[in-house]
Formats: structure tokens, C-alpha cells, sequence
């Protein structure tokens, strides 16, 4: 693997290899196989995060109560009142018709006069990782969170002295490229809650898939299941490519269906498989066997549940 770093050009030869790239740049750069949006290949929207401090959460929570909503931190599109709020500076030419399809924000830990924005929400196409696209949805991601703060400025009660702390670096994607991997999780597997030998995190979080109309197609969750299985089981295969020996790949670039991926994708679940990971390539080198598809993922969960040296 040649690297780039302040050191200059540098060679590492190692046993093994673990992509933790979240868009499969190891696994693409090698010429191995993936998947990447939905049936017609679009991937999910992208966001550009942002914080704000100076909030009086004093007012902006009587004001929250006043339409009916007494969380004290959390506020979005189908928070009692909010869609109208929205519509009203939309038709005022404060926000654009893009701006107001999607608004989220959560209160921070720690950070008791501030608020993180789950949006600007931004379009998207085939292809996400492509730097182009990038660099257009950063300066469409900026303009939008300055129409954003005059927004929660003008109409918002209690942000009017409020000010950005932060915009995130790069433009989020939530879905790019998925592995093709010795198993794919299917949405099948997280509607049925599906449990597996070798699986090595476990989730109940539900699909979520954003800015896609068809996003439900009717899904059901098996309802028969007792309420202490509701929950569903990411095996270690999905970390295996199909045609690589000593790669693994861990995060929302495993090896899932378009709609798993979307349950899948968020961080504890990510980090589960990330440990999963550094037990099994561990494993691996130890035992001088370094293809991965040989490692027996049901040692790697059990080492996770009861740890060990091994």
C-alpha cells in the first residue's frame, strides 16, 4: 500500500488490511466488486452538519410547549407546529423549497446553550464519492446554513442571539459504496430480526432511509417476534469481500442490500464492526492464516461477548 503523509510517499507491505473508509476506497482502488445507491443506482442524500451556541432554552422551550411539544433539546419537521413555521418562511423567500424539506436538531451534551443541526439536507445523484460533486454540495451546504441561522433568528424564539460554532469539514454521506461480501445483509434480515452464529453486533435501530419516495414499499416488521428478540444481528461475513483473501471491510461500506444499509449505517453499530474487525485480522496474524474467509466468525463473537486472549 503506497500512503501519502507528511513523511512524504511511503510503501507498507502488511498481512493484512482492514477499510474503514466508510465509502470502500481501499476495496475500489484494488478493483474489487461493489454496490453503491438504490435499484437505480442514486445514493442517499447528503448533509452538512452544523452547530450553534447562544440559545436561550428558557424561552425556546416555553415556546416549544406553546405548540404543543415539551421536548426540552429536539426539534424537526414533525415537531407539533413546526411544519408551518417552516412553510411560513419558505413562502417569505427565507428558506428555499430544498431547505425546508428536511430539518432536524438535537440538543449537545456538555453544551448547555447548544444545539447540533442534522441538515442542511442536499440533493443527490448516482455516485456521491466524486469530488466535484462534493465540492458543489460544500458551497450549496454553506449558503444553506446561513439562510438556516436567519431562520432560527427571525422566527425561532430564544435563538436570536445565536450564532454558528461549527460547520463540519466535508459533506456527510449516509450511503456510497457497499462491498460485495461473502454474505449480504438483506432487509428481509432486519424486518425478521434475523440472528446469526457469527454475528458481531447487534441493532433494533429501524430502516431509514432518507430523501427516497418508495422508502417503505409496504415494509413490516415480523410482529410475531417476543419483544426481547426485537432485534437484529450483523454477521461477520459481511466484512469478507468475495474476491479479496486479506481485506476486511468494516462500516457502512459492508456488504448489505440498499435498505439494511440504512438501518446498519449508524455509529454504534459501525464500531461494533470495527471491533469485530481488529479481533479477527488479530486472529489472523497469529494464526498466520490470513485469509479471512478461513477466520471462524463464531470465535470472533465469542471473543467479543467473553474477551479473552487469544
Amino acid at each position: 500500500m503506497i500512503v501519502n503523509n507528511k513523511n512524504g510517499l511511503a510503501a507498507y507491505k502488511e498481512k493484512c488490511f482492514i477499510d474503514c473508509t466508510g465509502d470502500t476506497d481501499l476495496i475500489k482502488l484494488v478493483g474489487a466488486s461493489y454496490q453503491s445507491g438504490n435499484h437505480n443506482r442514486v445514493n442517499q442524500p447528503v448533509s452538512l452538519r452544523f452547530d450553534m451556541a447562544g440559545i436561550d432554552f428558557e424561552r425556546f422551550h416555553a415556546y416549544m410547549r406553546s405548540l404543543g411539544n415539551d421536548q426540552y433539546k429536539y426539534f424537526a419537521m414533525n415537531t407539533p407546529g413546526m411544519k408551518d413555521i417552516i412553510r411560513k418562511a419558505y413562502e417569505n423567500g427565507v428558506l428555499t423549497e430544498q431547505d425546508a424539506c428536511y430539518f432536524q436538531a438535537f440538543g449537545i451534551p456538555s453544551r448547555p446553550d447548544g444545539m447540533n443541526f442534522n441538515c442542511p439536507e442536499l440533493t443527490t445523484k448516482e455516485n456521491v464519492v466524486d469530488a466535484e460533486f462534493m465540492t458543489q454540495k460544500q458551497l450549496e451546504g454553506k449558503k444553506a446554513i446561513m439562510r438556516l441561522r436567519k431562520f432560527l433568528r427571525d422566527y425561532i424564539p430564544g435563538f436570536e442571539n445565536a450564532y454558528i460554532t461549527s460547520i463540519a469539514q466535508l459533506v456527510g454521506f449516509r450511503e456510497s459504496r457497499r462491498i460485495e461480501a461473502e454474505y449480504m445483509l438483506t432487509i428481509e434480515d432486519v424486518l425478521t430480526y434475523r440472528k446469526f452464529p457469527d454475528g458481531i453486533a447487534a441493532s433494533h435501530y429501524p430502516i431509514d432511509v432518507h430523501g427516497v419516495d418508495d422508502v417503505s414499499l409496504g415494509l413490516k416488521y415480523q410482529h410475531d417476534v417476543p419483544a426481547d428478540e426485537q432485534y437484529w444481528e450483523v454477521p461477520f461475513r459481511v466484512m469478507i469481500p468475495k474476491t479479496l483473501d486479506n481485506v476486511l471491510t468494516a462500516g457502512r461500506c459492508a456488504g448489505m442490500d440498499f435498505r439494511a444499509q440504512s438501518a446498519a449505517r449508524i455509529q454504534p453499530t459501525c464500531r461494533s464492526m470495527g471491533e469485530a474487525a481488529g479481533i479477527a485480522a488479530a486472529m489472523a496474524v497469529k494464526n498466520e492464516a490470513v485469509r479471512f474467509n478461513e477466520i471462524d466468525g463464531t470465535a470472533v463473537r465469542r471473543e467479543i461477548r467473553l474477551p479473552d486472549k487469544f
